[in-house]
């Protein structure tokens, strides 16, 4: 029995031992240092941060194209499963590669290849295309007339050549422009400092300077502000790196006109590697894009530059934090295991010493020993477990966070690819390239949302709005959106009702995301001339048991029948040789949203016939509860409908559609609006969407400043931020809308909390208006328009004579208890307008400026203006309801003189108050 034990318990500690598992090796031979490589190294680092089964070995050859060849050759040696090579000379490397490459190794070309294709990848930047766009770029800011010096890499190198004919091939379309000279760097800033001033004297009239890489650039800056500063000459360089010393901060500092992104591909080259490793699909030629920058666009540049390394670093620090509780908990589960045989030992040892010395008392107390150590080991792995389960729920709290703040960068990229795409002007081809930017800035809003709805759905804080509509009215709706898509697809889209009466309890928002996620797959997968249908109908199981049920039917693919139970997985895909590679995220979040209505969600399908989802709901609405229910049965109006933007090419200029107000405005008569938005580029970008021909504009940074601006400005609207530093957009609106002195004004709050929930959170606080971002700029130039013509339309009321004594609609209820309480003040006291203004403001609990300023915002009187209507308008009712002579009434609404209260009435109403009588 003791030999067993022992024997289990090597078996065991082998079997721990076998946990860990040989990443794969790759090798990684630089051509060269300086910032550009060390930042290609730094992104493969922070690449390989996701790819714990990958190890990285980097051998520096210094520009030696012997010593690249030796250290090639000792990474092999040191048995690497995959090589990546940056060459310095092409045809002294290129058949160390080719040889490599008949061997079967794999080989990654990156930043430089060679002039065959026995390669297994290349990941570099499109040289063509940062040629030809300084071509274009030089062309346009020379007005297409001009010289040009070029100053060449080694053309030993791919990039140096595929550049100049870029380059050439760019300018070659303006005949204006010539390529007077050209200076062979050799990728040596020293050539350029010693050559360039011959260069320039023997060519005095070049405007323009292209060189291959910033470095050379800033030689060709030094020497023409050292001998030529006289001359005004354009330098574009090639690098666009961030570093100290780059081409971003070249550009900062005027030293040179601009650079042209050239991406490391460090990332990209890990990601093709893993790719290799894995027996993944990859592509063999990898053109990374490129981005001109100068000085339009060089601030914004820096800013995302250090954001995304800030981003970076918060994940290394996150990563690093979960790598080492990771490794607490496998020690964690080593000890267990450890205890755990420990334990099953001790008993047997027990069972022996009780069988040996046949005493019950000692086994007994020895038991009781290991349950405790026991039960202490279990407390600590408990604790362990919670202490992980904190960092989890932080990592998840991160990702929530940074999901939220997307929302602002989307809307300042959303909102101006809407403006350029509706411009039209606009070339057709670009205007193509960019609704493709467009559509997929739509598709990232939507994976920030439903990983927000994830997180909701966790969290349990998740909350239905359920409402009580007709469901092949919602259907018809979910049609709708689809309608663009379906005729660009040719896919015939029908809802078929096999109970046209059925009705439903449901919450419209997240059925909706049910319905657009459904009919978004079917969409993917349905060939062109494809048919889907959506199915309505009633299932009875027993009288107890009744459900609307919904199917949603396609034509397409179809799933493999051993991928149809996990196509609700969360981050599920489908294996890569199926064309049906799953939806990740959205059948999971549909899922987890049929099931908080009580529902169930199915799937049916075969290979090349089709696909179906079953949903069914039960009937009425005892399986919610009071909370989940809408206080009136239903929305007043539905939600904005999820539409198929995401999947729409838009090949045809869109609709300016103008929502500007009347030109000619003076400056006086310029409706003043209050911009509160603690964001500086969302706050520029919402001035930009208002004419200053139009509009006085105020800005806040935060609601504290604008609630200043508000009592001290008086603004006819304001557009506010909800998130906001030191008082948030909901805490504003609360204190605008319970101060009777600017209860009037209107407010709209944009916000990148889009759910229904926070929508109904913002109107509860009295906003008028509530926008998600990113936002459309005509849907916001409207949503003012409209809010001041509502106000325009109550002072032109109170301006109508006859339309003073009716009621007031369309006004907040206190501005109406307001009118309401100092128009029994006026009838009550008499007053006198033009004496007892002061008294009047006093018995409101205003000041005299706030009193005028409240009324004459509301009607468009004045006080005085404002006290005689109102004396007027009870005048009316006493002529029709009282017998009272023309004079009693005249001194029962206040005024001093009967004569005069004929006057101001036959003034207002064209018409004497007997004769007004007599009418009646």
């Amino acid at each position: 029995m003791w030999k067993k034990s022992i024997l289990v318990l090597v078996v065991i500690l082998i079997s721990l031992t076998s946990f860990a598992q040989k990443p794969h090796r790759i090798g990684f031979s630089q051509c060269s240092g300086g910032d550009w490589r060390q930042q290609m190294e730094k992104e493969m680092y922070q690449e390989l941060m996701f790819h714990p089964d990958l190890a990285l070995t980097i051998k520096y050859a210094g520009d030696n194209t012997s010593l690249q060849i030796k250290q090639i050759k000792e990474l092999l040696n040191e048995g690497i499963d995959l090589l990546i090579i940056a060459p310095i000379e092409i045809a002294a490397v290129q058949p160390v590669v080719e040889d490599l490459y008949k061997k079967g190794i794999p080989v990654v070309l990156i930043d430089r290849k060679i002039e065959s294709d026995q390669y297994t990848a290349y990941v570099g930047g499109d040289n063509f295309l940062i040629g030809y766009t300084a071509g274009m770029y030089i062309a346009d800011i020379l007005n297409k007339h001009g010289d040009v010096i070029e100053i060449l890499g080694a053309l030993s190198s791919s990039p140096a050549k595929e550049r100049m004919n870029g380059f050439e091939d760019a300018l070659s379309q303006h005949s204006g422009i010539s390529i007077v000279d050209r200076i062979h760097s050799n990728w040596n800033n020293q050539t350029v400092l010693d050559s360039l001033s011959y260069f320039l004297h023997s060519n005095p009239d070049v405007d323009a300077i292209f060189a291959h890489a910033d470095f050379l650039a800033a030689a060709a800056s030094e020497v023409i502000s050292k001998d030529f500063s006289d001359r005004k000459i354009k330098i574009i360089g090639v690098d666009g790196s961030p570093s100290a010393g780059g081409g971003v901060e070249l550009v900062e500092n005027s030293i040179i006109d601009a650079t042209l992104i050239y991406p490391t591909g460090g990332k990209e080259a890990i990601v093709i590697a893993s790719k290799i490793l894995s027996d993944s699909p990859f592509k063999k030629i990898n053109l990374l894009p490129t981005t001109l920058i100068n000085d339009l666009n060089v601030k914004i540049t820096r800013l995302q530059y250090n954001n995304i390394e800030n981003l970076q670093n918060d994940i290394a620090r996150s990563k690093g934090m979960l790598d080492l509780l990771g490794g607490r908990f496998k020690k964690q589960q080593i000890l267990l295991f450890i205890t755990l045989f420990s334990l099953a030992l001790v008993v047997i040892l027990i069972f022996l010493l009780f069988i040996a010395f046949k005493n019950k008392k000692i086994a007994n107390k020895s038991l009781e020993d290991q349950k405790e150590a026991i039960s202490i080991q279990n407390n600590e792995l408990k604790r362990m477990s919670e202490q992980l389960q904190e960092a989890t729920q932080a990592r998840m709290q991160f990702y929530t966070n940074i999901s939220h703040e997307f929302r602002t960068p989307l809307t300042l990229i959303v909102g101006p690819l809407e403006n350029i795409i509706k411009t039209n002007n606009t070339d057709k081809v670009l205007k193509k390239e960019l609704s493709t930017i467009y559509s997929n800035s739509l598709r990232l809003l939507r994976l920030v949302d439903q990983i927000m709805d994830f997180r909701k759905i966790e969290t349990a804080k998740m909350k239905l709005k359920v409402g009580h509509y007709n469901l092949d009215e919602f259907m018809h709706s979910i049609k709708e959106a689809f309608l663009n898509l379906s005729t660009e697809k040719q896919i015939d889209v029908e809802v078929v009702n096999k109970n046209a009466k059925l009705s439903l309890w449901f919450d419209w928002d997240k059925m909706d995301k049910v319905m657009f996620n459904l009919m978004s797959n079917a969409f993917k997968y349905t060939a062109k001339g494809g048919r889907i249908e959506i199915v309505l109908d009633c299932l009875c199981k027993d009288e107890n048991e009744e459900y609307a049920k919904i199917e949603v039917k396609d034509n397409g693919e179809g799933i493999p029948q051993h991928e149809v139970e996990k196509v609700f997985d969360r981050f599920y895909q489908a294996d890569s040789t199926v064309s049906y590679k799953g939806t990740g995220i959205g059948l999971s979040l549909t899922k987890e949203l049929v099931l908080l209505h009580k529902g169930k969600i199915t799937v049916e399908s075969k290979l090349g016939e089709g696909t179906c989802f079953k949903i069914l709901l039960p009937l009425g609405k005892n399986h919610f509860t009071q909370d989940d229910i809408l206080p009136d049965g239903k929305m007043t109006e539905h939600p904005v409908m999820l539409d198929s933007a995401e999947f729409e090419k838009i090949d045809e200029p869109w609709e300016d559609i103008s929502i500007e107000l009347e030109t000619g405005i003076s400056e006086s008569d310029k409706p003043l609006l209050l911009i509160v938005e603690d964001e500086p580029d969302i706050r520029k970008y919402i001035r930009s969407c208002f004419s200053p021909s139009l509009y006085s504009i105020l800005e806040a940074k935060n609601g504290s400043e604008g609630l200043k601006l508000v009592e001290t400005e008086g603004p006819d609207i304001i557009i506010s931020d909800v998130m906001m530093p030191v008082m948030d957009g909901l805490e504003l609106t609360r204190k605008v809308k319970s101060d009777l002195r600017y209860c009037h004004i209107p407010m709209i709050l944009l916000t990148a909390k889009s759910s229904l929930e926070h929508l109904l959170e913002g109107l509860e606080e009295g906003a008028d208006s509530y926008i998600a971002k990113p936002f459309n700029k005509e849907h916001l130039q409207l949503r003012v328009k409209k809010l001041l013509e509502a106000q325009a339309k109550m002072r032109e009321k109170y301006q109508d004579p006859i339309k003073i004594a009716k009621e007031e609609k369309g006004m907040s209820r206190m501005d109406k208890n307001f009118l309401s309480r100092i128009s029994n003040i006026i009838i009550d006291n008499k007053f006198d307008s033009k004496v007892n203004v002061e008294e009047l403001s006093n018995l409101v609990g205003l000041s005299r400026v706030h009193l005028y300023r409240k009324i004459k915002k509301i009607t468009g009187l004045s006080v005085s203006e404002f006290v005689t209507q109102t004396k007027l308008k009870q005048s009316l009712t006493l002529l029709k309801n009282t017998d009272s002579t023309i004079a009693e009434i005249a001194y029962k609404v206040g005024f001093s003189t009967p004569s005069y209260f004929t006057k101001c009435f036959k003034d207002h109403f064209e018409i004497s108050p007997s004769d007004y009588r007599e009418s009646i």
